[in-house]
């Protein structure tokens, strides 16, 4: 689809006076781009235009509106630049020289690394409007209500780990065991700790992870926010000088937490912008239809028109489907 960008958008751009019915036509756009003997087989530009916009009109039209508004919105910026490099030379890094690298982006379209790095740019760019209207759908309250009940303080915490060893070729059977497994040793640790053995102790002799065991399953001071949702909750629900009663499993297997100090949570407006990703994360997870609400109230803001009724009708056909698809 994409291969046929060039030869649109120079049609695009020639467009001149629009005929009944709000069709767009194209200055000479009658006279024959290829003709036969027989005149009658003549495709005109118009032809080749009708066609183009048909099969890729609406892709490569939103692309283009997209461009005009967030390079209006978020103009270059250190942040988006670097994001588009690093996107890039992660893509190179698969492709033994650049003749290579040239010849895979020219089969998707992209003449050149600066076009390829266009399309990052409005990725990103995009990222950032979705997250922006999201901060205006969310409400107060709600950012309240997540900072009251789950922001927390920096954590000094230990763990001890029982790792569930499963592979994709196991059965059924062997699986169940293998947590069974991990399941009885995190049983085992629970007891000593529950008869005085310290945890220090307990972890050394069964913990899993081997960059904690000898260091009697010490983590560190830690941010709340950088744990996944399982253990953050685990670590909430501590107090103080408190382990888990029971092993927590996450993604890692199955876990004992201690909880040896917490800090002062931070203040609301310190913990904002956290607040904010986080929820938008999570709309977005749960709807993610936001996204394209996000671009079209973009769109729509700027008062975009668009003057050829067959591409309006192929964009509100885009949208419902991409809506419906969510």
């Amino acid at each position: 689809m994409k291969k046929t960008i060039t030869t649109f958008v120079a049609l695009v751009l020639v467009l001149s006076t629009f005929g009944c019915g709000k069709k767009a036509s194209l200055e000479g756009g009658n006279k024959a781009l290829v003709s036969f003997n027989d005149t009658k087989l003549n495709i005109t530009t118009n032809d080749l235009y009708e066609e183009l916009k048909e099969k890729y009109g609406t892709n490569i039209l939103i692309d283009m509106i997209d461009t005009k508004i967030f390079s209006k919105e978020y103009p270059d910026s250190d942040e988006i630049n670097d994001y588009s490099k690093t996107q890039l030379d992660s893509l190179k890094n698969y492709y033994e020289d650049d003749s290579k690298f040239l010849e895979y982006i020219n089969s998707y379209g992209y003449k050149d690394e600066d076009e390829l790095m266009d399309y990052f740019k409005l990725n990103y760019r995009r990222n950032l409007a979705v997250y922006d209207y999201l901060k205006t759908v969310i409400k107060d309250s709600d950012i309240e209500n997540y900072y009251n009940n789950k922001v927390m303080g920096d954590i000094t915490g230990s763990h001890i780990l029982f790792e569930v060893n499963i592979t994709d070729s196991m059965t059924e059977e062997e699986k169940r065991n293998a947590k069974e497994s991990a399941q009885k040793k995190a049983k085992e640790a629970l007891e000593k700790l529950n008869n005085g053995t310290s945890f220090a102790d307990v972890a050394k002799e069964y913990s899993d992870d081997t960059a904690t065991k000898n260091k009697g399953g010490k983590m560190g001071t830690f941010s709340a926010t950088k744990l996944d949702d399982v253990t953050r909750q685990a670590y909430q629900k501590l107090k103080v000088g408190e382990y888990t009663k029971e092993a927590i499993e996450t993604e890692y297997g199955y876990e004992i937490f201690l909880k040896e100090e917490e800090a002062e949570k931070p203040k609301l407006e310190e913990a904002k912008s956290y607040i904010l990703k986080t929820l938008s994360d999570e709309k977005l997870t749960t709807d993610s239809k936001l996204q394209y609400e996000a671009l079209k109230y973009f769109r729509e803001k700027y008062g975009f028109k668009i003057s050829d009724e067959d591409l309006q009708v192929y964009y509100d056909n885009t949208m419902k489907n991409l809506m419906a698809s969510e």
